[in-house]
């Protein structure tokens, strides 16, 4: 890819950003909703709250292909967040800031169609 290591990054924490706000909006419309933090919040918190979607998603009252798109859609963004920081951490690589874009558009795939579903179902 011929992108610089800033604008990578750049996109890399714009996409981790949008995509965590997909997953607060999907988590607060799911049949029993859950209140992810927003605003400026450490990111160590944010992790132990998307683990923890992760840890209880299959507990909402939902189809299992549902509870798998919740799942997908928190293991796929803790997996970009731990690139993220490995990335900010240490020596750029570019593959590794492209697989973390590529994994958060699983996670974002998972979000929306799950999303998607919520508004077909009123849940």
């Amino acid at each position: 890819m011929s992108d610089t290591p800033d604008s990578m990054m750049e996109a890399f924490e714009s996409r981790l950003t949008t995509v965590y706000i997909g997953l607060v909006s999907v988590c607060e419309n799911l049949p029993v909703p859950i209140t992810l933090p927003t605003g400026v919040v450490h990111s160590k918190e944010l992790v132990q709250t998307v683990r923890r979607v992760a840890d209880i998603a299959e507990e909402q009252p939902m189809p299992e292909e549902q509870h798998a798109m919740l799942y997908t859609g928190a293991v796929m963004w803790l997996a970009a967040a731990d690139l993220f920081g490995i990335l900010t951490r240490t020596d750029y690589v570019e593959a590794r800031a492209a697989g973390g874009l590529g994994i958060l558009l699983i996670a974002g795939d998972s979000i929306s169609e799950l999303g998607a579903w919520l508004l077909d179902n009123e849940i």
